[in-house]
């Protein structure tokens, strides 16, 4: 089974590593030795046995998986799931799998490397598999299916030349999403988060992420989390020393980093998918922020 997408069109011998895969069961293939995947349980549970563990997933939920897992799996309630396949040289060259397993990119900090890094990081630093299940929200699992969506429709679809980028590009959204909405801002035990606060600012942070898109102000953030605006700056300072609109406007540049330096999208559509569909607005606020255009940034930073 080849895990990945070949171009059909006439002329092209393009292939992506990318293999997206809707199931009621899962595939024999879902061990396989060569890639990375994310498994989407939209509906329905499992109960996995890998090795010495044995747990149960529940939907929504989602799973990491490296080409190093092997389980096997018992349906105990009627699944649905979406399974995007990949490997991991479609975010950077570098990244084969033996590399990644060697730790040698853990060293590059400061480096844009690193940066691509913390985008497969997850999948192989917690070494068991129950500890990269990660439950969704219905908006998180709502905003992951809007991903895997606009890959597949990518990827069969191949309707214009920017297809290969653009699959690419929801699958990195996709890594973007899980690492900042569940992973970087997750407390590591509720307990241990005093009054709540980090409990509070990792449902609102998660909220920003998955509406990154979306038109965000501070009202609609009060009136969502019933919190005042003092509060909810305060609560952004203390657990991430910037203010709230200042943490949403950093992810979303930081995301227009990535889809400038990764792919070879317009300018203006990689505008519209961080929140701005102004893009004379997004130049305004990118050049503010780094001192360069979009355009000028991609130009001088795709090659690293």
């Amino acid at each position: 089974m080849k895990l990945c997408t070949e171009c059909h069109w006439d002329g092209w011998d393009r292939i992506v590593d990318i293999y997206p895969e809707r199931c009621d069961i899962l595939p024999e293939y879902i061990n396989d030795k060569t890639t990375y995947k994310i498994l989407i349980l939209e509906k329905g549970a499992i109960e996995v046995t890998a090795g010495r563990e044995k747990f149960e997933v529940s939907a929504p939920a989602l799973i990491t998986l490296n080409q190093k897992d092997r389980f096997e799996y018992r349906i105990l309630k009627n699944i649905k799931a979406l399974i995007l396949y990949f490997n991991p040289t479609v975010i950077r060259e570098e990244f084969t799998c033996a590399r990644i397993d060697s730790g040698e990119f853990e060293s590059t900090m400061g480096k844009s490397i690193f940066q691509d890094y913390l985008l497969v990081e997850y999948f192989t630093k917690k070494k068991n598999i129950s500890d990269r299940v990660i439950s969704l929200t219905m908006n998180g699992l709502k905003r992951m299916k809007e991903y895997f969506n606009s890959a597949e429709n990518e990827l069969l679809g191949q309707r214009d030349g920017f297809w290969p980028c653009r699959s690419r590009s929801y699958l990195m959204e996709m890594l973007y999403f899980i690492m900042y909405s569940y992973i970087e801002v997750a407390p590591e035990s509720y307990e241990d988060a005093g009054n709540g606060s980090q409990e509070e600012f990792s449902k609102i942070a998660e909220y920003l992420n998955e509406n990154i898109d979306k038109h965000i102000t501070l009202e609609i953030l009060t009136k969502e989390f019933a919190i005042n605006r003092n509060k909810l700056n305060a609560l952004f300072m203390e657990q991430s020393s910037m203010t709230c609109l200042g943490y949403l406007l950093s992810l979303r540049l930081d995301l227009a980093k990535i889809l400038l330096t990764k792919t070879e999208l317009p300018v203006n559509e990689i505008s519209a998918r961080v929140g701005y569909p102004d893009p004379n607005y997004f130049t305004k606020i990118f050049r503010n922020a780094t001192g360069k255009t979009p355009s000028q940034y991609r130009k001088d930073n795709s090659k690293n």
